[in-house]
């Protein structure tokens, strides 16, 4: 059987389009992002996911023989699984700031750990409330879908002329501060409520040294709070993944 140049981009479209897709996915979703991960196991997962999308969806256009509109297209698609991904991690990275809000209003600043996937130092509790937000996300099945939404976006073609509703991922990004501060709220709560206290004692009673008395209760009370209000994450945790899919199939559709 000679094989032409139509067969060979049709066969080619078949594997390349679900590929560049899932790459996409892979720079910036939770998990599959993670320099944990080497480089090489990304690939092959890649390749594996591409290759169960391509036996899944059998009316996938052949790829363009054109240069230029390979290349297009080709970052067209990786945008594309990198909007679903960025969606997802906006999600984790709210419950982190939640930890960040919570450490600077109980005077946990100061407390920092170099983390993997940070490029300066972080503070002690964004980087605990990261790895809260992690383990919510496999316990909801994040991974599974998001490789389910980005397979249901190709029901919506290949994204061509849907990037333009991107305006709807930059108001999602809002989410990282008004999610963030939602949820350390009640540490927040306690904080005022403890400096309001201290600093009037310390006017009754000046022989109170503020930094031995207050700083103590302040951290101690704070951590206790975090730890009692992360109980209450799930609703709020589940609403986040929620408007993430919204917003997933908003820029799916157009």
């Amino acid at each position: 059987m000679a094989l032409t140049e139509p067969a060979i981009l049709a066969w080619l479209g078949h594997f390349l389009w679900p590929f560049l897709r899932v790459s996409g996915l892979f720079l910036t979703a939770p998990l599959y992002s993670s320099p944990l991960i080497p480089a090489q196991v990304k690939v092959v997962l890649a390749a594996g996911y591409a290759a169960a999308l391509a036996f899944w969806l059998p009316n996938l256009p052949p790829f363009p023989g054109d240069a230029p509109a390979a290349i297009y297209d080709g970052v067209i698609q990786i945008s594309a699984g990198a909007v679903i991904g960025l969606a997802a991690q906006i999600v984790l990275y709210a419950i982190a700031g939640a930890g960040e809000i919570a450490g600077l209003s109980v005077g946990l600043g100061f407390a920092e750990l170099q983390f993997r996937q940070a490029t300066t130092d972080t503070p002690v509790l964004l980087d605990i409330m990261f790895w809260v937000g992690m383990m919510g996300f496999f316990a909801a099945g994040g991974p599974i879908w998001l490789f389910a939404a980005l397979a249901k976006s190709f029901q919506a073609g290949l994204f061509t002329q849907n990037l333009v509703t991107w305006n709807s991922l930059t108001l999602f990004g809002g989410v990282i501060f008004s999610a963030a501060v939602s949820l350390a709220l009640p540490v927040l709560a306690v904080a005022l409520t403890i400096n309001i206290t201290v600093g009037l004692l310390s006017v009754f009673a000046p022989q109170l040294n503020v930094l031995t008395v207050g700083f103590p209760l302040l951290i101690l009370t704070g951590l206790w709070m975090l730890s009692f209000s992360s109980a209450y994450f799930a609703p709020g945790f589940t609403q986040l993944m929620r408007l993430a899919l919204e917003v997933t199939a908003n820029l799916a559709h157009g």
